[in-house]
Order: C-alpha cells, then structure tokens, then sequence
C-alpha cells in the first residue's frame, strides 16, 4: 500500500534511558511524548499498540507528529505489510568509563561520571529482546544500533550479543559504537558474522593531551592498542573499523589537531574514518552553531580524501552545515 511513512516507524524501535521510543534518529521523539513509552507495566505491549496505530494513521495520510512531514527519513511509497523490527537501537545505558565533554547523557547524569558496572537503574532488556525473538518479531536482516552509554560496561551486552549471534536463520547487521578503552572480543565475532557490521571508535583527539581534555580520563594509548587490535581481529573486514573525530568548539576544533588525527590513523593502519561536530547539545539548545564547525567539517572531509582513506558521515550533516541549524526538525 502505497502512503507516507518511514523506516523508523514502520520497522523501528529505539531502547533509550527512560523509554523505548518509535523514532531511532535525530529527527526524533523527544519532542513527541505520545510515542515515548516509559518503561513502566509491559511497555513493549505498550510500543506495538502505538506504533499499530501511527502506522494505521500514516496510512489515512495523518503522519504522528508535524515535524514528520519535512523530516528526511519521511517518503511515500508502498509499504509492505511485515511489521517485524529491522532498525533497533539501544542507547539506554548511561554508565561509562569515561567523560566526553559532548556526551548526549550529560542532563542525564548530572555532569557527573558514571563508571559503575552494577546493575543497571534503568530497564533489563534481554527478556525484551528474547520476547521479540520468540515472537518472531526480529527481521532475519535486522540492523542494531548499540551504544550504551559505553557498550563494553553494560552488564547485558555479552548475554545479549550471544543471543543474537547464534540466531541460526538470521544475518543481523550491528554498528557497535565504543570508546575503545575496554577491549571486547564480542565485537570482533559480530564483525565476522554480516558485511553491514562496524565497529565505530571515538578518538576525537590526534594527541594524548587532547585526549585527556575530551575525555577527561587518561586512556588515550589504550584506546590506540585497541583499535589495532580490532584490526588483527576484523581479517578481510579492516574497512569496517572505523575512527571517528568529532569537532568540539575551544577545545579540539583546530586543523593541526585534526592533521595529527589523520597521522595517527593512518600509523595505526585504520581504513576508514568518520568526520563530525559536536551536535548533541545543540539538538537540546537550538542556535548554537559554531561557524568553524562547519569549516573545519569541510577541511577534515578533505584531508581524509586527500590521504587516501575511505570515509562514511552522516547524512544530515551537510544540511545542518549549509543552515547552521540544528533544528532539523521543525522547520
């Protein structure tokens, strides 16, 4: 049937620190309370009765919420009528072993640094995800976005990789987004399974004291033997680790710094990078845009090209650039 949704809404469910919402991407539900479902009763029962419904109203042309209508994940074409999760996203771990400056959990922890591997304060989510399985409500191609906080420190992680890696009659595709300061073997055994997988490192810095000052934790040579030992894992899927530099206003928004990145890459033998700025905190405070942000963004795309790696980036960032906006939602 042929009707105006997305992927998200149609196929996605994203795990986030208070509630399992319908909208995996920036474009996103927290400004649209209705379809965040708060961890409370059996709020997976909960999720599939609102996203039934929004599906049904996309297709009577009622989108679930007006910024909807000039996302760029919003299209109109035929939907199919499998309902199972392709796109599933858990971020709901705020505990880390480190303090990035630009983390999108500040508000959440209070500025505070949370490096406690205890039980988790927020929902347990692998009876969820054997549920969805038993249910039969995974798409054998599904792709999982994990984060944490920091992956590698949350308590489920190992249980529910295995989990999911010995799915006989599934390839699931992850990007597995790490800090690199703990080495994690669960990672290598997913790079194996599916070509879609990455393993996705913040380094952010092209020197040990710039480390530090993103950071705010010492582990910056640690964070470098991991990555290479990620790539003796990864075999004939180097290209598929990948260093990631974000650009953080006053702090690492220099090119010297981001030269010194690229060098530090390339001695490592890294295949792939990934150039960003720093848009967490603008997403909650509209407005800040930093010009050099921008300028910067251009200069990295161009110093990773010119050197002869390949690149991935995010889609919406050349739009966020071009209106030095980070409202990309409401428009």
């Amino acid at each position: 049937m042929r009707y105006k949704s997305c992927k998200y809404i149609q196929h996605g469910i994203a795990f986030r620190h208070d509630a399992v919402s319908i909208c995996n991407k920036l474009c996103g539900t927290k400004r649209y309370e209705k379809f965040n479902i708060p961890y409370e009763g059996d709020f997976y029962q909960k999720y599939i009765d609102v996203r039934n419904e929004a599906i049904e109203n996309c297709k009577k042309g009622i989108l679930p919420h007006e910024g909807c209508f000039s996302c760029p994940y919003a299209e109109e074409k035929d939907w199919d009528e499998d309902y199972k999760f392709k796109e599933i996203e858990i971020t709901h771990w705020v505990h880390c072993n480190c303090f990035c400056c630009y983390c999108a959990m500040l508000p959440v922890t209070e500025g505070k640094i949370t490096k406690s591997k205890q039980n988790s304060p927020y929902v347990e989510l692998l009876p969820v995800i054997k549920r969805m399985l038993k249910d039969n409500m995974i798409a054998p191609d599904a792709f999982f976005s994990i984060t944490g906080g920091e992956l590698t420190m949350l308590k489920e992680f190992p249980a529910i990789m295995k989990l999911l890696l010995k799915q006989k009659n599934a390839n699931y595709g992850f990007c597995l987004q790490t800090n690199g300061i703990i080495y994690e073997k669960l990672l290598s055994k997913a790079l194996e399974r599916d070509r879609r997988t990455t393993i996705v490192i913040s380094i952010d810095a092209g020197s040990r004291e710039m480390f530090k000052k993103i950071k705010h934790v010492d582990k910056y040579n640690d964070v470098l033997n991991n990555i290479k030992h990620y790539l003796k894992d990864a075999k004939v899927n180097k290209d598929h680790i990948i260093a990631k530099y974000i650009i953080v206003p006053n702090i690492n928004d220099s090119e010297e710094e981001i030269d010194k990145w690229i060098e530090t890459c390339k001695e490592l033998g890294v295949i792939t990078l990934q150039p960003s700025i720093e848009f967490c905190s603008q997403v909650v405070n509209p407005g800040t845009f930093k010009q050099s942000q921008g300028e910067l963004y251009r200069y990295m795309k161009e110093q990773i090209i010119a050197n002869g790696f390949k690149m991935i980036t995010y889609d919406f960032l050349e739009e966020i650039i071009k209106n030095e906006s980070f409202d990309i939602t409401l428009k």
